[in-house]
């Protein structure tokens, strides 16, 4: 079985998204026993950030090599910002441009894994939950996201969905900091290869593990979350 984060953020193109480089990324997950990793770069065409348009493959193609020094497989990904919500494409080396809305997922590539980010989180404008079920064809997988606790879950359902619609889950740390990792990851049973790991996805071949944050850490990271959110608007504003 393979441990494998899917959903990963830097500080190389998205400064505010991150607080670590690629290179600390990298060797952080290696060194806690992951074999595989999808960076997830933001992508919003619509976003008066320039940063947000840059092409979030340059994370991939900069690092990879350096990944695979360390032993590390680097997956191509990108979280993309529909008008719906956002979407993480896994195994993707498109153009990002094309897609603005729920229904263009249906040109992405067969070998790319399309998964449902965070779908349930009220309090983020920017979850496509509220289309998710009426669109579930168009999604290969739905994320199970590490931001819960024991008394406060909103990926509830998010399981239910995938219980009806018989679609896996997949446990990620939509890392962005240190404290996010080792909490929440999945157990591909594949050979280590990008192809193999979408397709024991696809089919079901995982285990999730995950575990709830203590009340102080939810505290910490919510906090930290709204801080990155006032400083996208403030510098989006002035």
């Amino acid at each position: 079985m393979l441990k494998v984060e899917f959903h990963a953020h830097t500080n190389y193109l998205q400064p505010n998204e991150g607080k670590m480089s690629p290179k600390e990324l990298i060797d952080t997950v290696k060194s806690m026993g992951y074999e595989a990793m999808a960076i997830t770069e933001h992508y919003d065409k619509r976003s008066k950030l320039s940063e947000y348009r840059k092409d979030p493959l340059k994370t991939y193609h900069d690092f990879k090599d350096y990944a695979k020094e360390k032993g590390l497989l680097l997956i191509p990904g990108v979280e993309v910002q529909l008008k719906e919500g956002e979407v993480l494409l896994i195994n993707f080396e498109g153009d990002v441009r094309e897609y603005s809305t729920v229904k263009d997922l249906d040109k992405v590539p067969k070998s790319t894994l399309v998964a449902a980010a965070h779908p349930f989180f009220v309090l983020n404008k920017k979850c496509v939950g509220s289309v998710l079920e009426e669109n579930i064809d168009r999604f290969d997988a739905i994320e199970y996201s590490y931001f819960y606790t024991k008394h406060i879950n909103l990926n509830d359902k998010a399981v239910e969905l995938a219980k009806k619609y018989k679609k896996p889950l997949i446990a990620t740390s939509d890392v962005h900091r240190k404290l996010q990792l080792n909490r929440n990851y999945t157990l591909v049973d594949s050979k280590k290869d990008i192809s193999s790991i979408i397709s024991a996805v696809r089919n079901n071949k995982i285990e999730i593990i995950t575990r709830p944050l203590s009340p102080y850490l939810f505290a910490k990271i919510g906090a930290l979350t709204c801080m990155c959110g006032v400083s996208k608007v403030l510098r989006t504003t002035f």
